[in-house]
């Protein structure tokens, strides 16, 4: 038997088969996960829709849409401020004057209604006029500013930010004219129309299509008058626009004048030259006329301005009325507003052109 081979070790003991093996170890996971299950809280449900209880319960809601709590109260929303004469004394000049036009000082012309002479002695600057009742020995200053009508931007800030005492006057090339003078004597402004006339360097400077011409025959002048004066409605009057040549011919002015004064209308002569006869020729047909003293804003610096406003200042403490003319610029309207409020202190009123009408010398 020493020398009989030696046995494989199953016939000594059982080998464990490996398919016993695998199934064990599923047999021992599978108990594992039921036990778990088993010893385990079942989950919460949520619900989508939330459910209200009708328990009543001393303890707070977790729920922030659910609180005893007042709601919090919102910040006010912001009111803007009304401006009123108390807090704006701009305002206080700026008294709307009545509607335009009145129908009884209309005519029809060829290109629309023209200003015209009414029954029982009604003039159209006077009609139209901003009322002033003011002391005769208080030195008076007029202010008339140009081009209104033809930037939307700068004619608003003219009419809301000026004074009402201050004067306006309007291009005729403007658009929507009638809406520009109806705004600015709601402010308070008297309303001037400008009459583009030529300039001794015409056309290199050009006032426009409807300009008076010296060397043109007096029917297309008047005819293109006719145009200009039917633009817009409500002016108390007119003034030049440049006009260095033809404002200097006696010739050219006189029909000019004579129908301008003929509709009751009264005159500024702009002086854009010392030889105008534009004040001269209204005095001798008895138009009510006022003379520019001086162009305010040619140097467009706030200390320039301010340096022709004390000339002004000057002019009127010697002569007793003065006007001066500047352009509907947001420079030139700031400083004109924030000079008109030293006027009082200096004894100085502010006042509307109708105000000064014949109370300058002629130069």
């Amino acid at each position: 038997m020493a020398n009989e081979p030696e046995l494989k070790s199953s016939t000594k003991r059982r080998a464990l088969s490996p398919l016993m093996v695998a199934w064990g170890i599923v047999l021992i996971s599978l108990g594992l996960a039921v036990g778990w299950v088993i010893l385990s809280e079942p989950p919460e449900t949520v619900s989508d829709t939330p459910t209200t209880s009708s328990v009543a319960t001393d303890e707070p809601s977790s729920d922030p849409a659910i609180t005893d709590e007042p709601p919090a109260m919102s910040e006010p929303a912001s009111t803007p401020v009304t401006e009123t004469p108390a807090n704006n004394p701009m305002l206080a000049t700026q008294s709307p004057l009545p509607p335009v036009p009145n129908q009884n000082l209309l005519v029809a012309g060829d290109n629309g209604l023209k200003p015209a002479l009414g029954p029982d002695g009604l003039v159209v600057w006077k009609e139209y006029a901003r009322p002033f009742e003011g002391a005769e020995e208080r030195p008076r200053i007029a202010i008339l500013v140009t081009d209104v009508g033809l930037n939307s931007k700068s004619s608003q800030a003219a009419i809301d930010n000026l004074p009402g005492q201050v004067d306006l006057a309007f291009s005729p090339y403007g658009r929507n004219l009638q809406d520009w003078m109806d705004k600015s004597r709601n402010r308070g402004h008297e309303g001037f129309l400008m009459i583009p006339t030529e300039p001794l360097n015409y056309p290199d400077s050009d006032p426009g299509p409807h300009t008076l011409v010296a060397d043109m025959s007096e029917r297309e002048n008047m005819s293109r008058l006719d145009w200009i004066l039917s633009q817009v409605t409500g002016y108390v009057g007119v003034v030049n626009h440049m006009g260095s040549k033809f404002t200097a011919s006696e010739e050219d002015m006189t029909p000019v004048i004579t129908d301008l004064a003929s509709r009751g209308l009264m005159l500024v002569d702009a002086r854009s030259t010392r030889f105008s006869m534009a004040a001269r020729l209204a005095r001798r047909t008895g138009m009510p006329r006022a003379m520019n003293d001086r162009y305010i804003d040619n140097n467009l610096t706030p200390s320039n301005i301010q340096n022709e406003l004390a000339e002004l200042e000057k002019t009127a403490n010697t002569f007793g009325a003065a006007l001066g003319m500047a352009r509907a610029l947001p420079i030139t309207i700031n400083e004109i507003a924030e000079w008109s409020k030293t006027l009082e202190q200096k004894g100085i009123d502010l006042v509307p052109v109708t105000a000064i009408a014949n109370r300058q010398p002629i130069k």
